[in-house]
């Protein structure tokens, strides 16, 4: 047995869970431990590794694992998992933000163009039959 297999003879809270470090590739999903209770399929996880400052991430792809204490592979810890939710709502309102900035680019160029196209005939040209459009 490895020692850092020793922490599930100890404490009954410690999950086994697997995990992937690349979501593109077939290779074998890799055990880790974890003291937290909330980690499910899905989740992405900060992990110990050998790489980018002795961490990287890992996606779960199975919790609830039944280690084998016999094996002679020491298990890694996950540090933490990933909580999205506040990132995802900053980009979500990002994209809000960028797409009204356009908008409101589109609709000032628009008012400029036909100011400099129109000049002093811009009444003129909005009383034809066809000309439809807001008033800036």
């Amino acid at each position: 047995m490895h020692q850092s297999n020793i922490i599930f003879l100890i404490n009954d809270d410690v999950r086994a869970v697997k995990g992937k470090y690349d979501p593109d590739s077939n290779s074998t999903p890799e055990m880790f431990k974890t003291m937290d209770p909330t980690v499910k399929v899905g989740d992405l996880a900060v992990v110990q590794s050998s790489t980018r400052h002795g961490y990287t991430v890992v996606e779960i792809t199975e919790i609830d694992v039944e280690p084998d204490l016999e094996s002679s592979v020491p298990l890694k810890w996950i540090a933490q998992r990933i909580d999205l939710t506040k990132f995802e709502e900053f980009v979500g309102q990002e994209c809000e933000a960028i797409a009204t900035v356009q908008a409101a680019e589109r609709k000032r160029k628009k008012a400029q163009l036909r100011k400099t196209m129109f000049g002093e005939q811009e009444d003129m040209v909005n009383q034809l039959k066809l000309a439809n459009h807001a008033e800036d």
